[in-house]
């Protein structure tokens, strides 16, 4: 469907953070929404942050938007996408078009989240051929938050199958908590069976304590640190940290992708 842009608009809902991070990435991705085109543009945060998802449909009501996209500005499909935010907007839980009639009469397109889109293992790629090589045996380790309910198993499932496609073979996986094997032991396991250079990619939208503070420690390095060399098992290990994929200039075309399906 052609957007109108007088009377469709596109809202970002994020988590919601005490430090700024996943704000001005949101806000960044939002700015790379108005040039590819989106005339109306709203953000909420689930927590501790306004506006809250109540406040920016009301804006979005006295706008006179008719048709609102919705992306979660999450990672993965999990409790929030599929519980929280719909019941906040008054649809139901699943992803698709609903109708709402309050504050104001309006069809909510809501999309899976942004960090689904197929085009991350591009930034993803991107991120990991601008490392500098190391000496020995190179593989990557992909790390999520974790969830009690196992949601981000999927997503590190189809991330891996992404990067196979793109010749990535030797790929490993951890969570950062709730989850095995936890960072620190899979870098073990990595070490033990002859990987000198670790690639950590973290699944991860915005920056924050778990990619500046919990990741680099987990894996031998100071807090704060993105690269460097590690002692596991004995060993000197270079280590590379990957960034968000947040403010990557790759989003454009995630935001293409969706304004291109709206």
């Amino acid at each position: 469907m052609k957007m109108n842009l007088e009377t469709d608009g596109v809202a970002l809902i994020g988590f919601g953070s005490s430090r700024p991070y996943n704000r001005e990435a949101m806000l960044y991705c939002l700015e790379l929404f108005k040039k590819a085109g989106a005339k109306h543009t709203y953000h909420a945060f689930i927590g501790r942050e306004e506006p809250s998802i109540q406040q920016m449909l009301q804006k979005a009501c006295d706008d006179g938007i008719q048709r609102l996209t919705v992306i979660p500005y999450l990672m993965a499909t999990g409790e929030m996408s599929l519980t929280y935010i719909p019941e906040k907007m008054g649809i139901g839980s699943r992803y698709g078009e609903h109708e709402i009639e309050s504050p104001g009469k309006m069809t909510i397109n809501y999309l899976r989240p942004i960090g689904e889109s197929p085009k991350v293992a591009d930034i993803l790629d991107d991120m990991i051929k601008h490392t500098p090589a190391g000496k020995g045996k190179k593989a990557l380790m992909l790390i999520t938050h974790g969830s009690k309910i196992g949601y981000r198993s999927d997503l590190m499932q189809l991330t891996e199958e992404r990067l196979n496609k793109k010749g990535y073979k030797d790929i490993y996986k951890a969570r950062v908590e709730f989850e095995d094997p936890p960072v620190d032991e899979c870098a073990e396991t990595m070490v033990i069976e002859g990987v000198r250079h670790i690639i950590a990619v973290p699944l991860l939208i915005a920056s924050g304590v778990h990619h500046k503070d919990d990741i680099p420690v987990a894996l031998g390095l100071r807090e704060g640190m993105s690269k460097g060399t590690a002692r596991i098992w004995n060993r000197d290990i270079r280590i590379d940290i990957t960034q968000p994929i947040g403010k990557h200039p790759m989003m454009k075309d995630i935001v293409a992708d969706i304004l291109g399906n709206t």
